[in-house]
């Protein structure tokens, strides 16, 4: 968008500077919006050069009032405004009585694939449920083996243990007797070698 000084819209419509501010002035009392940049200055531009020769033409052709004239065209800019508008809307309208008008099959249609969607989302439910089910059974299964399994063992265990007391008390009297033994074999062959020695 090309943008436009006060001194280029004097030079470009043909009008003294002053009359370009004075017009401006005119125009924004009416309603007119110019674009203004950051300090606050009036920007100009090609739509704004059109709005200033029809005022120089009119206030030219026919002697009114410059604030007549400024009326008379933003008034007119409305109009037009407001006129594309209601044409745009009256294309759009018919637009959306064709996109809001639904045939009674399609209603048919949509109930009849939103029936299948529930019923096939019910019996992927009921899969769902049947496969939890299987897979509870046999972990419960996989855990009883392994309860029974953990209790064969420690059972085993118990019983070795038990064994090996057994043995080691065996063991021990079995040596406790030997030597018991072994000391009045000693005994009595220490007597007898005496009682040949000394005849007793």
């Amino acid at each position: 968008m090309k943008e436009y000084s006060t001194k280029d819209i004097a030079n470009i419509v043909g009008i003294a500077t002053p009359t370009v501010r004075k017009y401006a002035q005119t125009l924004e009392k009416a309603g007119y919006t110019f674009i203004k940049n950051d300090q606050g200055f009036r920007i100009f531009t090609d739509k704004d050069i059109q709005i200033f020769e029809r005022m120089k033409e009119m206030s030219n052709d026919t002697g009114m009032p410059v604030d007549r004239i400024a009326s008379m065209l933003v008034n007119e800019q409305k109009n037009e405004v407001s006129d594309t508008i209601r044409i745009e809307s009256e294309v759009a309208t018919p637009l959306e009585n064709e996109l809001k008008i639904i045939d009674e099959s399609d209603i048919d249609r949509i109930d009849r694939q939103y029936e299948a969607l529930l019923k096939e989302i019910q019996e992927l439910k009921q899969m769902v449920i049947a496969q939890q089910k299987y897979i509870d059974e046999r972990l419960n299964k996989r855990d009883e083996m392994l309860l029974k399994s953990i209790r064969a063992l420690q059972e085993q265990k118990r019983a070795m243990i038990e064994g090996t007391q057994k043995q080691e008390k065996v063991t021990l009297e079995t040596a406790a007797t030997t030597e018991d033994k072994t000391t009045e074999d000693k005994r009595t062959k220490k007597r007898g070698w005496l009682s040949r020695i000394f005849g007793k």
